[in-house]
């Protein structure tokens, strides 16, 4: 069943944003990125916007949801849900005075002019990201239908099932998310600990099980499995957690993630408890996910600093959406 959401619009003349198949750029969490700057592209532009059929837009929107039975059905879903004009044929581009293409990279580094003028002209765009990306999650894949290129859709709730089997819907879990990114993310986190005052050692790059405890006995949720997902760069994080006596017994790793798919992505959203590095695009799209669900931001661990021996979070649910922080 389609949940009943209020729908997007914004002003537009007779002109079309047109997402091609010119290529993906970086991950899930890049993508999406992507894709939500396409929407502040054609705000800022008054356009309507449009996707080819086979397009890096269509790929994104459907890792995460909107399987279908009838390809007619999937085009209706996606003009009344998200404002998205599916186009399979040139006819449909007739009568627009003007059709402009911009490429998923460019795109994901669009920043509209109005920032600089106006530093919180974020909040005037976050209603349109937060409705995007809970249509998105609420539509989730099941595997039941279809996507664009004939395949099967993939079962987002298969890491769920694959873990907790029967017990599925009612197991309460933790995902830890983990990014070394070749070295990367260091200085990456060192920029935002000077915007943030959040702490680097121990906390969201080294994940240390006293970090981890910190988290989690508070919520109650230390007796319960902890779910790492990784990209396997940083060994010492699951050697550390895996040598805990508290936190390895109930420790279940996914390894060698370098790009987490849908499922991967969904198990994280729909945690009980999420701990992720924010210096990540993906933890980033996580917590921005579940926040537009939703989801307690008290329950989403970004943003913790370290005072004496004591951990606090330092930035709440809006430095998820704020781009001078995480640069959405």
């Amino acid at each position: 069943q389609r949940p009943i959401l209020e729908p997007i619009t914004w002003p537009t003349a007779n002109r079309l944003l047109l997402l091609r198949n010119d290529g993906h750029f970086g991950h899930i969490g890049n993508q999406v990125n992507s894709l939500l700057h396409a929407y502040d592209y054609a705000m800022d532009h008054q356009m309507e916007l449009g996707i080819l059929f086979h397009s890096w837009a269509m790929d994104t929107i459907q890792t995460i949801a909107y399987e279908t039975d009838t390809y007619d059905r999937l085009g209706r879903d996606l003009y009344e849900d998200l404002n998205i004009i599916v186009i399979r044929n040139q006819t449909q581009l007739q009568g627009y005075t003007e059709v402009h293409s911009e490429s998923a990279k460019k795109l994901y580094f669009y920043s509209s002019s109005n920032y600089t003028n106006d530093r919180d002209m974020w909040t005037k765009k976050m209603p349109t990201h937060v409705s995007v990306l809970r249509r998105l999650f609420l539509r989730h894949n099941r595997g039941y239908g279809y996507v664009h290129n004939g395949l099967r859709a993939e079962d987002t709730c298969s890491s769920v099932h694959q873990y907790f089997k029967s017990k599925s819907g009612q197991m309460r879990y933790t995902v830890i998310h983990s990014e070394y990114q070749g070295g990367k993310i260091k200085p990456k986190l060192e920029l935002l600990s000077k915007k943030t005052m959040i702490t680097v050692e121990q906390g969201a790059m080294y994940m240390h099980p006293f970090y981890i405890r910190s988290i989690l006995k508070p919520v109650d949720m230390l007796e319960r499995p902890i779910i790492l997902i990784s990209d396997g760069q940083f060994p010492a994080v699951e050697r550390n957690l895996l040598a805990d006596p508290v936190i390895g017994p109930r420790l279940m790793i996914l390894s060698n993630r370098e790009s987490l798919g849908g499922s991967d992505v969904n198990l994280a959203v729909g945690a009980d408890v999420f701990i992720g590095n924010p210096a990540s695009v993906t933890s980033g799209l996580i917590a921005r996910a579940r926040h537009s669900l939703g989801i307690d931001y008290r329950y989403t661990y970004l943003f913790r600093r370290k005072v004496k021996k004591r951990w606090m979070t330092v930035c709440t649910d809006e430095c998820f959406w704020n781009p001078w922080v995480l640069g959405v």
